[in-house]
């Protein structure tokens, strides 16, 4: 768990369901791509359930990258700060997870625990099939996305140093291959 001073950057999704894990493959992209500083924490929420609200708590910073149910074209990319969070509706949400980062954010913010949140979200094109690998539509918008992040990193004062070429095959190989 990182420090309150800390940046923590959540990949949200299930790789099993094709655009689902687009924010699983971002976080283990830039894990493989890049090097940060300050230091950041790389989180694989794919896995972490319940223990995902140790990272929701006052003081956190938080930035969560997941597939963003909207009604724009797939591969579109949001930024959602966590007061757009609160206030969205059923036109667009972040996708159905085990741990739901809006319902963490409303529980946090009930509680009274002020958090720095914000949501990159790319809206899917299909979530349905039991598949691993991004639909062609996502796999061309991934470097839209990544770019997204890595912008919202340098406007916390967070710098990338690319350290390998690392392309979405491999990223999603690599998980693959982990889970035999």
């Amino acid at each position: 768990m990182p420090n309150r001073s800390e940046l923590a950057v959540l990949g949200m999704g299930n790789i099993l369901y094709r655009d689902e894990g687009v924010g699983v493959y971002a976080v283990h992209h830039l894990r493989a791509a890049y090097r940060f500083r300050p230091a950041i924490e790389l989180v694989d929420g794919a896995m972490l359930g319940f223990a995902l609200t140790d990272y929701f708590r006052a003081g956190a910073q938080l930035l969560v990258l997941d597939a963003l149910l909207a009604d724009d074209q797939p591969g579109a990319v949001y930024r959602l700060p966590a007061e757009e969070l609160l206030r969205l509706g059923p036109g667009a949400q972040p996708m159905a997870h085990e741990v739901d980062p809006v319902q963490q954010l409303k529980l946090a913010k009930a509680l009274g625990d002020p958090l720095d949140l914000a949501l990159i979200g790319v809206v899917p094109a299909d979530t349905s099939g039991f598949e691993v690998g991004l639909t062609p539509q996502l796999r061309s918008a991934f470097p839209a996305f990544i770019e997204a992040v890595l912008a919202e990193l340098r406007q916390r004062g967070i710098h990338a140093d690319r350290v390998r070429s690392v392309s979405l095959d491999e990223v999603v190989g690599g998980l693959v291959e982990g889970a035999r």
